[in-house]
């Protein structure tokens, strides 16, 4: 492995640390965890190759996640908490076979 692979799975590790936070982690408390992830995303040159786009699109749907009932539009395209777990959980499958370690 050279040191952009290596580089590249440390990266795509920590998201998945970030990822598992974020099911953790109560509603109320995501906001944060969120946050953190989806700069981790944006801002990581390591996590801006094209096989890797399907993070920059999963970044950008979380900014339609809301915990609050009463403020989320649905219309608008926003989720509840439901749909966060299933999209968190379908990220950390898709990098966990990228990095060919299964759900550990």
């Amino acid at each position: 492995m050279n040191d952009q692979s290596t580089e590249l799975t440390v990266q795509l590790k920590e998201v998945v640390i970030l990822l598992k936070k974020i099911e953790r982690t109560y509603a109320s408390q995501r906001s944060q965890t969120i946050s953190l992830l989806q700069n981790k995303i944006w801002d990581t040159p390591e996590l801006q190759k094209e096989e890797l786009y399907f993070l920059q699109d999963f970044a950008g749907d979380l900014n339609f996640y809301e915990p609050i009932e009463k403020d989320r539009d649905t219309a608008l395209g926003y989720y509840d908490d439901n749909k966060l777990l299933a999209l968190t959980s379908e990220t950390i499958n898709t990098i966990q076979t990228l990095l060919g370690t299964g759900n550990d």
